[in-house]
């Protein structure tokens, strides 16, 4: 009998289609969310009325004669993300996670540019893949995975910007100028798209609510950027601020060392409420050419600010937009931004766009759980690397659980 696996997949911004395998007659069952789609003898399924730029998941079985379950896999994808105004086109990238027993297959949205991507389970790079899927027959039923895609595109390629070309001209210019960064390093952007799977075993399950098991997923999320050296040189050598403090750390989600913290929870109950807003900048410290203390200061948190954008009954998302500057210093900023996407069911969709320094680090937490997920970590490239005509960093995390 041949195994059950999607054949085609085709996403619009509100319709979802995709076929399987024959199933020589057998009858299947498409679920959706748990709602049953369909049930019958074809081997194709179109769902439409859908909401733009939302996450799905569909439960695919195969029936035996008596209507019960011989075989099952689960597809979590989306439609796609159409909206102009999209800061991150990894926003406009759809992620899509097939799993069945002993097997895990990603498959995402080209992005323009680039034609070679590295594929990393739990850290561990698995291969370099030219094409834009990947299937893991390699997986044991009892663990969890997290998957990473990376890739990189030289920034005169890039769709996004539209000065795309001169900024181009201008990072090689810095790459050939700054001792610590190549120039094609300068010049690249960097993506990463992140899926987390739970346990295969308890993903392909049919679902059932745990009687006084609390229904509705309240998250906490923590960003920080913060300076892992204890003091560091100004990258303007013309600058009476010549020296920098650090805060001498690595990554550590508990750290009360930073340059900016920004942090809030969101509870999905009937109406998401958005709630524990907190912002805060770490204080600057500059020194003589002597190492001496020369003066300290306090950026301005102006514009730093978290909104919720979308709510419907599936879920909610917030935008979050930071920039910081130093205030003892004409410099860069910190810039980043964040459109985070919660669902009732415990599922979540986050992308991020940021410069290559200071550190970054990016944090979730599920309410009553103690331990922090890591969603993305950063490590800087140097103050000099805060310049807008610097390549920027583009980052995705979604699970499937």
């Amino acid at each position: 009998m041949k195994k059950l696996e999607i054949e085609s997949l085709q996403q619009s911004d509100r319709e979802i289609k995709f076929s399987w395998t024959g199933t020589a007659g057998d009858r299947c069952r498409v679920i959706r969310d748990e709602r049953i789609l369909y049930e019958g003898t074809e081997n194709r399924l179109s769902d439409g009325q859908l909401c733009e730029g939302e996450l799905y998941t569909y439960t695919l079985e195969r029936l035996d004669g008596e209507g019960n379950v011989a075989e099952r896999l689960k597809m979590q994808t989306a439609t796609e993300d159409r909206s102009e105004d999209a800061v991150n086109q990894l926003q406009q990238i759809v992620l899509t996670a097939i799993v069945s027993e002993g097997e895990v297959t990603l498959a995402w949205g080209e992005i323009e540019g680039i034609d070679a991507y590295e594929i990393f389970r739990n850290n561990e790079l698995l291969s370099a893949v030219n094409e834009t899927q990947y299937t893991d027959d390699t997986v044991d039923m009892q663990h969890e995975y997290i998957y990473t895609i990376h890739a990189k595109r030289p920034l005169s390629k890039s769709a996004e910007e539209r000065l795309g070309a001169e900024k181009s001209v201008i990072s090689s210019l810095f790459g050939k100028l700054n001792p610590r960064a190549s120039q094609q390093e300068a010049s690249e952007e960097a993506f990463w798209m992140t899926k987390k799977i739970g346990r295969l075993e308890t993903v392909l399950q049919e679902k059932e609510k745990p009687k006084g098991e609390i229904q509705v997923p309240e998250w906490n999320f923590r960003y920080k950027t913060f300076l892992s050296e204890e003091i560091l040189a100004s990258p303007n050598l013309l600058s009476l601020n010549r020296y920098f403090e650090g805060d001498g750390r690595g990554f550590d989600v508990h750290s009360k060392r930073y340059r900016t913290l920004v942090e809030f929870s969101i509870r999905l109950d009937e109406q998401a409420t958005l709630e524990d807003f907190k912002k805060d900048v770490g204080t600057s410290v500059a020194y003589n050419w002597r190492k001496k203390f020369r003066k300290a200061g306090v950026g301005s948190a102006e514009d730093v600010g978290v909104s919720q954008m979308d709510e419907n009954e599936r879920k909610a998302s917030v935008a979050l937009t930071h920039s910081v500057s130093n205030p003892l210093t004409t410099s860069p900023a910190i810039d980043y931004s964040i459109y985070a996407t919660f669902y009732r069911n415990g599922h979540f969709d986050i992308v991020g766009i940021h410069d290559q320094a200071p550190n970054h680090e990016v944090y979730l937490n599920r309410s009553g759980q103690d331990d922090w997920l890591p969603l993305h970590q950063a490590e800087s490239k140097g103050l000099a690397w805060m310049s807008r005509a610097i390549a920027s960093q583009y980052w995705r995390y979604s699970n499937f659980e």
